[in-house]
């Protein structure tokens, strides 16, 4: 600009410069160590271009002259604010923000249509993007360089600001301060030269990758690691996915665990969605101030594998108990002796989950207890006799992995023991009688396999057994009381089903005080094994029988 800074604005900016100029966050593009030489004078320019001419003048440290000019490998053009934003943007002269010469800008900030237009009225900087120009008309102008928190109003610039402070940036500031560089930031107004090419490269894009390989058109189950791949680094500030599917299923802003040049990768659970074909959008909020979407891509998850339509335990009369998901959602519950059955009912009308099955098991008074998931995706027990239930309870609040289901059986004290795979993918065990539950636990933070459930049995001590599908994809064992558990193992390292699969154990304990566990191997074949504790005789698969 031709006239110097006001001498309290010089005072200020000292202040605010020293602090941030140091502090500011790098640009998102990457800029060469030289001036570049793609563009001619008044000719079209990039705002890489813009951006790296601008830092030339920083690395040789222009100081603020309005009385003397720079020559260097840009030109030659005046060392002062404007002077500084006509070399970066490659003019033909060195124009000025006030009147009587070639203005960036009217009084009113109309801008000068021979070099620029508006970016928005004054005082709305929300539309800027790298390589603009920011006046304050009559007083002052400075570079845009790009946003490093647009939501938050955060950007950095570059500026020649006074005789006391060199050509600097990238600087920060944020577009809701009352002032910037030591002006009313209400007074400026943002100025797109008319030679500035697309921020954005033509043919930029973001593919999306699921488990390492394009997603569209994949069956995925689990937990689905997804990476959207940027065709080229440093014109994303950042990115988010959205995934809709069935159901009015809307996924909302997923973050990425981590943003890199080129990678944004973040972990999506499937389990417990309805199956069906979802779309995957990355939104990437790029140096062009906008934002911008890829995509969307379809997979496929398949639909949830049905689980047992019923529960079945023995009654001390020779009879059964039984309780199932009926085909309503609703948790039916039935008694009956050999084949015939008296009229079941659905006690209270309680939901259950989709893809799960309630647990029941008999008391030795002849009632029984039934654990379940609910329509609210928390564990859900009640007690009752024949097809009555006394109200049913929600201890504790639980949660339980979608797309699995509780094991619960009764103990010789009148008591039960559940376990179940939790929200947080680890294996839970709770006691208590009637409704009500001791403080649960999960002991060893052990992991479950996605959509698989723990299979429990109890023992002639009153401890229990159970067995589930490590997270690892093995089987696991292990013995307690109560809710502890003694070290669990995973005798023999034995593969249960295939990666991503929901089978899951069963387990039965023995009079002698031992087990009896069944699983569908990851050969596809019926898999036996006996033992006691957490050891297990040699394993078998005899007939080498093949299971669904």
């Amino acid at each position: 600009m031709p006239s110097s800074l006001p001498s309290s604005r010089n005072r200020r900016l000292l202040a605010t410069l020293a602090a941030t100029a140091l502090t500011a966050p790098l640009l998102a593009v990457t800029l060469a160590a030289s001036p570049a030489s793609a563009s001619t004078v008044n000719g079209p320019i990039s705002a890489n271009e813009i951006l790296s001419r601008a830092q030339s003048w920083v690395d040789e440290a222009v100081p603020y002259n309005q009385g003397a000019s720079h020559t260097d490998a840009n030109g030659t053009y005046r060392e002062d604010c404007s002077g500084f934003v006509s070399m970066a943007w490659h003019l033909d002269q060195s124009l000025i923000v006030t009147t009587g010469g070639p203005y960036f800008t009217t009084a009113d900030g109309k801008g000068n249509p021979a070099y620029d237009t508006p970016v928005g009225p004054v005082g709305d900087l929300t539309g800027l993007q790298p390589g603009d120009a920011v006046a304050y008309p009559g007083e002052h102008i400075f570079l845009f360089a790009g946003w490093t928190n647009k939501a938050a109003g955060d950007f950095t610039y570059y500026a020649e600001t006074n005789t006391s402070i060199p050509s600097h940036g990238p600087t920060a500031g944020n577009i809701h301060n009352a002032t910037i560089e030591g002006l009313p930031t209400s007074g400026y107004v943002g100025l797109r030269s008319k030679n500035i090419t697309s921020a954005i490269p033509a043919g930029f894009n973001v593919a999306i990758d699921a488990d390492g390989a394009a997603a569209s058109g994949k069956t995925v189950s689990g937990t689905v690691n997804l990476t959207g791949l940027a065709s080229a680094s440093g014109y994303i500030n950042t990115g988010r996915y959205v995934i809709t599917g069935p159901g009015n299923y809307n996924s909302g802003q997923l973050t990425p665990s981590a943003g890199g040049a080129s990678n944004y990768p973040y972990a999506w659970n499937t389990a417990g969605l309805a199956g069906g074909t979802y779309q995957i959008s990355f939104v990437a909020s790029e140096i062009d101030g906008q934002d911008h979407t890829y995509g969307p891509v379809s997979v496929t998850v398949p639909a949830m594998p049905r689980s047992s339509s019923s529960n079945l335990a023995g009654t001390p009369d020779g009879g059964y108990a039984t309780d199932w998901r009926g085909g309503d959602g609703r948790l039916w519950v039935g008694t009956g002796s050999g084949t015939t059955m008296a009229q079941p009912a659905e006690p209270w009308l309680l939901g259950v989950a989709e893809g799960t099955k309630p647990s029941i098991a008999t008391l030795a008074d002849g009632s029984w207890v039934t654990a379940w998931v609910g329509g609210d995706g928390k564990l859900w027990v009640g007690t009752g006799n024949g097809t009555t239930m006394a109200q049913p309870a929600e201890p504790w609040l639980l949660g339980v992995a979608p797309g699995t289901s509780p094991s619960i059986v009764a103990l010789a004290n009148g008591g039960w023991e559940v376990a179940w795979k939790g929200g947080d993918g680890k294996l839970w065990l709770g006691t208590g009688n009637g409704t009500t539950m001791a403080q649960p636990a999960e002991p060893w933070l052990l992991g479950v396999a996605d959509t698989t459930s723990p299979s429990l049995a109890a023992l002639p001590n009153g401890g229990y057994e159970v067995a589930w599908k490590g997270g690892d994809g093995k089987l696991w064992l292990g013995t307690g009381n109560g809710t502890t558990m003694a070290q669990p193992a995973e005798p023999w390292l034995l593969g249960v089903d295939t990666a991503g699969s929901s089978s899951s154990p069963s387990l039965a304990t023995l009079p002698n005080g031992g087990y009896e566990v069944a699983w569908k191997g990851g050969d596809g074949r019926l898999w036996l094994g006996t033992g006691n504790g957490t050891t297990m005789a040699q394993p078998a698969e005899p007939w080498l029988l093949g299971v669904a």
